[in-house]
C-alpha cells in the first residue's frame, strides 16, 4: 500500500449539473473514489485529501497557484506520490510550470483531468484517474500528464483538442525517451510570484512588430514571437528597426514556430536571419505553454536579459530533450 496526496483544485472532472449548468462539487470526486467499481486499484491505497476553497475552473488559475501547489507538495512528507486534479484549460500551463520549480523530486507527481465530468454516462475520468494511479506507481520522480492514452512529460505537454478525450499532445516527444534522464540545470527559484510583463505576438501577413517609441513609453520584461515555420518573418524596414531596438532597450527576444509540430532552427532560411541578427534566442521545439512559462519564470527572478536568455536555453527538465 503507498500514500498518495490528492490536491484536487477544481475543473471539469469534479462537477456536477446545477441550475445554471455544470458547478464543481468538493464530494463528487472524493466519493467516486471510494464508491466507483472502476476505481477499485485506488481503494488500496491511503489516500491524503487536499481540497481547494473555493474550487476552480482552471481558466481562474494565476502564476501565483503554482507557487502554492509547489509549496503543498514540497510540505507533505512521507507520501509516495502527488495528484492533482486540474482542469484542463490551462493544465498545460501548471504541468510546465511545476515542471521547472519542482526539479529537485524524489516523488512522481501526476497532474490529471477530465474532458467530461467523472458522473456523465460517457466519461473519460475513470480511464484518466485509472491511468494516473499507474503513473504514479511507476515511481519515476518527475511531473507528468496523464490525460489520454499515454503519460506526457509535464515540461511537453499542450491542449490540442477540446473535442477529443485524447486532447492533450507532446510535439516532438517520443516515448522511447522516457528512459533517459537529461542532464538539467534549473534555477531553485523565489517561493513568491511578482507579476510579469511578457508580451507575444504573432505574426501574420501585414503584421509589424511595435515601434520603437511603443517599446520606450511601456517596456515589456520579454517578448515571444510566435513566428512562421522554422523562426522565419517578413524581413520589412519596420520589423528590422522593432528588432533592433529590443536588442537597444535590453528586452530579450524568444522565437518559437506557429505550427503545432514546429522547430526554429535559424540560418535554415534566410528569412530567419533578422531574428539572428538582432540576438533573438530559438525556442526550439518548445510547445507555447513551456515556453512561455519558462520565461515568465525567468523574469520573476531577474530583469538581466543576458541572464534570462542564458537560462531559458538550459535544460531544467525534459524541455530540451529531442534524443
Amino acid at each position: 500500500m503507498s500514500t498518495y496526496l490528492i490536491i484536487n483544485t477544481g475543473g471539469t472532472i469534479g462537477m456536477v449539473t446545477g441550475p445554471k449548468g455544470l458547478t464543481p462539487h468538493p464530494d463528487a470526486i472524493s466519493q467516486a473514489f471510494t464508491t466507483h467499481s472502476s476505481l477499485q486499484d485506488w481503494q488500496q491505497h491511503r489516500l491524503i485529501w487536499k481540497h481547494w476553497s473555493p474550487l476552480l475552473d482552471s481558466s481562474d488559475l494565476q502564476p501565483e497557484h503554482w507557487f502554492e501547489l509547489k509549496q503543498t507538495v514540497e510540505n507533505q512528507p512521507d507520501v509516495d506520490g502527488v495528484l492533482i486534479i486540474h482542469g484542463t484549460d490551462t493544465l498545460a500551463y501548471t504541468a510546465t510550470a511545476l515542471s521547472f520549480l519542482l526539479t529537485s523530486l524524489s516523488i512522481p507527481v501526476v497532474i490529471t483531468g477530465s474532458m467530461h465530468p467523472i458522473s456523465a454516462p460517457q466519461t473519460d475520468a475513470i480511464d484518466n484517474l485509472n491511468n494516473a494511479l499507474a503513473t504514479l506507481n511507476s515511481g519515476r520522480a518527475e511531473v507528468m500528464v496523464a490525460v489520454g492514452q499515454q503519460p506526457l512529460p509535464g515540461s511537453r505537454v499542450t491542449k490540442a483538442s477540446t473535442l477529443e478525450n485524447n486532447a492533450f499532445a507532446a510535439p516532438g516527444w517520443d516515448l522511447n525517451l522516457w528512459p533517459t534522464v537529461p542532464k538539467t540545470h534549473p534555477v531553485a527559484f523565489n517561493p513568491t510570484w511578482r507579476t510579469q510583463d511578457v508580451r507575444v505576438y504573432t505574426l501574420y501577413p501585414g503584421f509589424s512588430l511595435p515601434t520603437r517609441q511603443q517599446l520606450q513609453t511601456d517596456r515589456p520584461d520579454a517578448i515571444l514571437i510566435n513566428a512562421y515555420g522554422n523562426g522565419n518573418a517578413a524581413d520589412t524596414a519596420a520589423n528590422r528597426a522593432s528588432l533592433q531596438a529590443m536588442q537597444d532597450l535590453d528586452i530579450p527576444i524568444f522565437v518559437r514556430s506557429q505550427c503545432h509540430e514546429g522547430e526554429v532552427s535559424f540560418g535554415q532560411y534566410a528569412a530567419s536571419a533578422l531574428f539572428a541578427e538582432n540576438g533573438a534566442v530559438s525556442c526550439g521545439r518548445m510547445s507555447f505553454e513551456a515556453a512561455l512559462t519558462k520565461i515568465l519564470l525567468l523574469c520573476n527572478e531577474s530583469k538581466d536579459a543576458q541572464w534570462i536568455q542564458q537560462q531559458f536555453a538550459t535544460p531544467f527538465a525534459r524541455e530540451w530533450q529531442n534524443d
